[in-house]
């Protein structure tokens, strides 16, 4: 327990930093879902689980902030892919902690393995995406529908899905029921973050679309041109038939009251907000 201690620190600085450091930058964007963490602890009567819940998201949202070029990449590392291939290889071996991060994963497994949940291929599912993401940074790549779906959605959304449901105490065999809400989620960002995404040189439109749209890259640069307004229509409505196909699926699970409570609040209303604001303006 004793040697337990100094990780156990470092981890909660670390996570006491990461919410200085979103509020202070970001506070618009992730105040109301930090606010859901902290009362998560106590809907889910799980003081254990409420604290694994904080330091999971804050540690990918730390991580995921490296990737992005908002928080600075540290100085022992030669480029950000670097920095995710070590962070993937230790989330497997959890040897020899070097930084923050480390620990604070560390203690995200410690928790976990208190309430008899094992999270390492969700951290494996979800550190892929964020190397996908480090490689094309800055490059304005434009993939097709196949790749960018496995890469930049399928893992994203799988690893966080299987997350959510095992920190519910939900089957993770469940996962495929929510992708449909998973994937709406991901569009809705992904519109949300058109224009910075495009500023850190990401491109999340793929060439069948661009095909479909005439969309090219002079073009992307501007959101207000008629096709790109086209192709948020077509993202939109994508995303709302989305939200139709996971209330299918919810009659054919059986999820507990606080996760059928929680799926529409933190994911699906403002996703549904957004996308019918969006289909009114355009």
């Amino acid at each position: 327990m004793e040697a337990m201690m100094p990780s156990v620190r470092l981890a909660r600085q670390m996570r006491r930093k990461v919410y200085r450091w979103l509020l202070k930058t970001r506070a618009w964007k992730y105040r109301t879902f930090l606010w859901y963490l902290r009362i998560f602890k106590y809907v889910s009567f799980s003081p254990t689980r409420g604290a694994f819940l904080e330091s999971y998201y804050t540690l990918m949202r730390f991580i995921d902030d490296i990737v992005d070029g908002d928080a600075p990449l540290p100085a022992k590392y030669k480029s950000v892919e670097d920095y995710i291939i070590e962070k993937i290889a230790f989330s497997k071996s959890l040897e020899n902690p070097v930084d923050e991060v480390d620990y604070l994963m560390l203690y995200c497994f410690e928790l976990g393995k208190k309430f008899n949940q094992d999270f390492v291929s969700e951290t494996d599912d979800i550190l892929s995406s964020l190397l996908f993401d480090a490689k094309r940074r800055g490059k304005y790549l434009i993939f097709p529908e196949k790749e960018l779906m496995w890469h930049f959605h399928i893992l994203d959304v799988r690893g966080t899905i299987k997350a959510t449901l095992k920190l519910f105490n939900e089957a993770s065999e469940k996962y495929e029921l929510l992708s449909p809400l998973g994937i709406a989620t991901r569009i809705h960002y992904d519109l949300q973050d058109f224009e910075t995404d495009f500023e850190a040189g990401y491109i999340n439109i793929t060439q069948e679309d661009c095909n479909r749209f005439g969309i090219d890259l002079d073009i992307i640069k501007d959101p207000s041109h008629p096709a790109i307004k086209k192709w948020f229509v077509h993202q939109a409505n994508k995303g709302m038939q989305l939200i139709e196909e996971h209330h299918k699926n919810l009659k054919k699970a059986h999820f507990s009251l606080l996760t059928r409570c929680t799926l529409p609040v933190v994911y699906e209303w403002p996703a549904r907000k957004y996308f019918k604001k969006t289909l009114l303006i355009t």
